[in-house]
């Protein structure tokens, strides 16, 4: 059996120390290593008391004294932590316990430990402590921790996640529903982040939209690493979800505005070209022939000049008309949109242009079954037309009966009318830059002015929308409007 001095060499190895308390005579016996943490305890006239006065911390001397007074009279076991001011000056972290004796030879004495604790408690701290900025940090930037299993697939959200995704506390989302909570147009861009990141270790980060438990739909920035066994192997991947919504829509809200300063920017200067060089070459035409028929000396030459008045007269009147043209696509944006059918649209237009179709025998096809009907303004759903198809009459393959295709669809969510021709088609590596352009011709059409298509697309993009172009010389020409 290990003597004293044995036992209180190796409890002190550990950093404890012990009182051995006569339960009869209620005397104390210290430790060694006990007074040399302490100090000045064997000088006390009291040392009991000056232990609960002075050595222990304040917020523990009554339930001492009461586990202690138990602990004499009925040899209760107890065992909690307490604080103790060493001889240093400085409070350290103690759990304080007696074992209950099962000799009874020896049941006359108890022993009570002092195990020190401080370097362990100070690590509890640090992690609550480091959980709980953690916890606030991720709170106040609406950031949730996510880990998927890829061995026992197996998903995993912290709190925050779920808070994120509207899902109670107790949620837990199964591996095979993984893709739930994606917007489905953006189910690829994570299905190959995730198999980028699992396969080949590849981390990501990527703003897509995320839908809640009640569809609702919000942006996120995902960002997932791979995590590594001993082996090297992946065996999961770890990552958080940012909310990123309120940014991301005054991002996209900034970029149409942007969009649209510089689609109006971009009218205004077309107009602009038109007052400063069109109405200005008119004019001064004009102003030229007025004098050279002030200074005419027959009749004959006057006669002449009136003939160039009548031609500039008409150039000038067609001038005005584009300015009009120009006019009105602003001024048509204060009308509210509505629903107009396709099939609607197209037969107004057809009548519209009924005498042409059938000079040229044209063919017009249309299909709008899969998207029958549009919110849009009438008159731009009807200009656009118009000049789409009497484009595509006007610049028809000689010997060839002009085929139009019209329809409209859906996919991907958007929304889509397709115009199709079979006429002369156009080179666009040459003339791609210049589609849309004002006064810009490509076939040297003599009744082509250069602004249907320019106004076309000015239309269509003062509604948000974009119109793009594909063709191939002698075969055809498409244009697509995304709506």
């Amino acid at each position: 059996m290990l003597n004293d001095l044995q036992l209180n060499s190796i409890l002190e190895d550990f950093d404890i120390a012990y009182w051995k308390i006569n339960l009869f005579s209620k005397e104390i016996d210290w430790s060694d290593h006990f007074t040399t943490l302490v100090d000045n305890l064997d000088s006390a006239n009291n040392p009991y008391e000056y232990f609960l006065q002075e050595i222990l911390h304040p917020d523990y001397r009554y339930d001492f004294r009461v586990n202690f007074e138990k602990l004499l009279t009925e040899n209760e076991t107890f065992s909690f932590e307490i604080r103790m001011r060493l001889e240093n000056g400085k409070y350290r972290w103690f759990e304080c316990k007696n074992l209950r004796n099962k000799d009874e030879s020896l049941r006359e004495t108890a022993v009570l430990l002092f195990v020190n604790i401080h370097q362990s408690k100070r690590d509890q701290y640090t992690i609550e402590e480091n959980f709980f900025y953690y916890r606030e940090t991720a709170e106040m930037t609406c950031t949730g921790g996510w880990y998927v299993d890829i061995i026992d697939k197996n998903i995993y959200w912290d709190n925050v996640t779920k808070k994120i995704m509207d899902c109670p506390q107790d949620f837990h989302l199964d591996y095979e529903e993984r893709l739930r909570f994606y917007a489905p147009e953006h189910h690829h861009i994570m299905n190959s982040a995730f198999k980028k990141c699992e396969l080949y270790g590849i981390p990501f980060k990527i703003e897509l939209k995320m839908l809640t438990l009640y569809n609702r739909e919000f942006w996120v920035r995902a960002t997932g690493k791979p995590v590594y066994n001993q082996e090297q192997q992946i065996i999961g991947i770890r990552g958080v979800f940012q909310d990123i919504n309120e940014n991301k829509t005054n991002e996209i809200n900034l970029q149409n505005s942007l969009d649209i300063i510089a689609s109006q920017n971009y009218r205004l200067f077309s107009f602009a070209h038109i007052v400063s060089h069109n109405l200005r070459s008119h004019s001064s035409n004009l102003s030229l022939v007025v004098e050279l028929l002030k200074e005419a000396k027959t009749d004959r030459d006057k006669l002449d000049l009136l003939d160039n008045i009548n031609y500039i007269s008409e150039n000038l009147d067609t001038a005005i008309a584009q300015l009009n043209d120009l006019i009105n696509v602003e001024t048509t944006l204060a009308k509210k949109s509505v629903k107009i059918k396709f099939n609607d649209a197209l037969n107004t237009v057809l009548a519209s242009i009924a005498p042409l179709i059938n000079r040229e025998n044209a063919k017009i096809v249309a299909e709008f079954h899969s998207l029958k009907e549009i919110s849009y303004i009438p008159e731009y759903l009807e200009s656009i037309l118009l000049n789409l198809i009497t484009n595509a009459i006007k610049y028809k393959q000689p010997g060839r009966k002009p085929v139009i295709y019209i329809q409209s669809y859906i996919s991907n969510g958007k929304r889509f009318l397709e115009i199709s021709d079979n006429g002369l088609g156009i080179d666009l590596d040459q003339h791609g830059d210049k589609m849309f352009g004002m006064y810009k011709t490509f076939h040297h059409n003599p009744d082509a002015k250069g602004i249907g298509l320019f106004i076309t697309k000015n239309q269509v993009e003062a509604l948000g929308g974009s119109i793009s172009i594909t063709s191939t010389v002698n075969i055809g020409t498409t244009f697509k409007i995304t709506f």
